[in-house]
């Protein structure tokens, strides 16, 4: 799965002939999420996403104008088809939980409804999105990342390439909060001094082989580990490259 993604006045996706790909082009550096307290988590685990209500008329989490206009592109006979919620896209309860209580979200904005079914339902061509900021992009191949892993193999199976260490950094923040009740493992995969090595002393210590389920790094660091036979790609179901014009040039 590859990707593309920059402001355009008019939005489009197109999808070619094998898995799927998205982007996203968010810039600010995020922290990790802090713990939850105990009594948040007791909440959170007592919720029935059945029992969940959605107030549409209060989404304050993207910049998704009604004037917005999203153009669809498909190639052959590509099937097509678009959800207004997320219980059309026949997601794992674990994953919606993380939709609705991690990360607030009351129903699909406009990239996501159109993107997301091509994304997630076979059979899984290369995509192309190209939308402004804050319109969802990210939640689009974070979903699919998640949605493609086979949770009972502890290898890599989702990449996601990004420009700087800053947007891969956020981007996990995003993957984790998201799949926060799902069990999947995640790591980042960047330079030293951003958690990519152990430093004893004078010393520095190479990380072990990865087994994290998805990966989330930059172009160099992610070519290293594999030429250094640390980061398999026997498993690899789906490639994400965000900001991809920029990705691509480093």
């Amino acid at each position: 799965m590859a990707a593309t993604a920059a402001d355009s006045a008019t939005p489009n996706i197109s999808a070619a002939d094998t898995t799927a790909h998205l982007a996203d082009l968010k810039h600010d550096a995020v922290e990790e999420p802090s713990n939850s307290s105990k009594s948040e988590e007791k909440i959170a685990s007592e919720i029935e996403i059945g029992n969940l209500t959605i107030n549409e008329s209060n989404n304050k989490f993207f910049h998704d104008p009604e004037s917005s206009n999203i153009k669809t592109i498909t190639s052959g006979d590509t099937p097509y088809a678009s959800a207004f919620t997320f219980e059309e896209l026949n997601l794992l309860p674990e994953l919606l939980k993380g939709l609705y209580v991690e990360m607030k979200y009351e129903k699909p904005s406009k990239i996501q409804a159109i993107s997301l079914p091509m994304i997630l339902n076979p059979p899984y061509l290369d995509l192309i999105a190209q939308a402004h900021n804050g319109s969802g992009k990210t939640a689009c191949f974070t979903l699919g990342m998640l949605s493609r892993i086979d949770p009972k193999l502890k290898a890599p199976q989702a990449f996601c390439i990004c420009p700087t260490r800053e947007l891969a950094i956020q981007n996990l923040e995003v993957l984790r909060k998201m799949g926060k009740y799902s069990g999947i493992t995640s790591e980042c995969a960047i330079r030293a001094g951003f958690g990519n090595e152990i430093h004893t002393g004078k010393k520095q210590t190479i990380r072990p082989p990865i087994t994290s389920q998805i990966v989330i790094g930059t172009p160099g660091t992610i070519r290293h580990r594999i030429r250094a036979n640390k980061l398999s790609l026997s498993y690899l179901k789906i490639l994400v490259l965000d900001e991809a014009d920029h990705t691509l040039a480093e």
